[in-house]
């Protein structure tokens, strides 16, 4: 009974030991596809344009992203200027905030993935912070207003990503949301797929 109880006290140390979060950085380059190994699906394409939302659609019914505050929908060339890798979509802009926290929900969300661009034209540290629930991560980037939109990935060492802070002096936009499917969206994938394929 005592070697069953260390056994299971060495295994709950192991686990505790290896929880935690991490984080990688893109530069301005186009996003992997992965994070940390985690297939990363980007949030649905949204059309509620120079609308204030609070969250952001991923797949339906199933996971999304939810703003601490609200945050108004641009695009590129359409009320956002500039971004980087030749990105042309969705990006959200803070209203003037100069602090934004981002929180993916769903079933398993084990990694998430954005990139992030100052408003003013210019040089301008910005800070991304990860958190589990309990530990937490942050990464500081120079990041340019003129084209130079920078990329982060957290991901779960065990427990899911619970939500993601994004700080600066100045105002700014997030875009290229990005997370890891929940189980129920990979059940769909596969549906969506098997239906294709009897289409063919």
């Amino acid at each position: 009974m005592k070697t069953s109880m260390t056994l299971l006290a060495l295994a709950g140390f192991a686990s505790a030991a290896s929880a935690g979060i991490g984080v990688e950085t893109y530069s301005t380059a186009a996003p992997p596809a992965t994070v940390h190994g985690h297939p990363v699906v980007p949030a649905t394409f949204d059309d509620r344009l120079f609308s204030d939302v609070i969250s952001v659609p991923h797949l339906p019914f199933v996971s999304g992203i939810d703003f601490s505050s609200p945050v108004n929908v641009r695009r590129i060339g359409f009320g956002w200027a500039t971004w980087s890798h030749g990105y042309t979509g969705n990006v959200y802009y803070t209203n003037g905030a100069t602090s934004i926290t981002m929180i993916p929900w769903g079933w398993a969300e084990r990694a998430f993935q954005f990139y992030a661009e100052p408003n003013p034209f210019g040089v301008f540290q910005m800070t991304a912070t990860g958190s589990d629930g309990s530990t937490s991560t942050s990464s500081t980037e120079d990041v340019d207003g003129g084209g130079g939109a920078f990329g982060w990935g957290f991901y779960g060492v065990g427990p899911t990503v619970r939500s993601v802070t994004v700080s600066a002096d100045i105002d700014f936009a997030v875009g290229e949301l990005a997370s890891f499917p929940a189980p129920a969206s990979l059940c769909l994938f596969a549906l969506a797929g098997l239906a294709a394929g009897r289409q063919r």
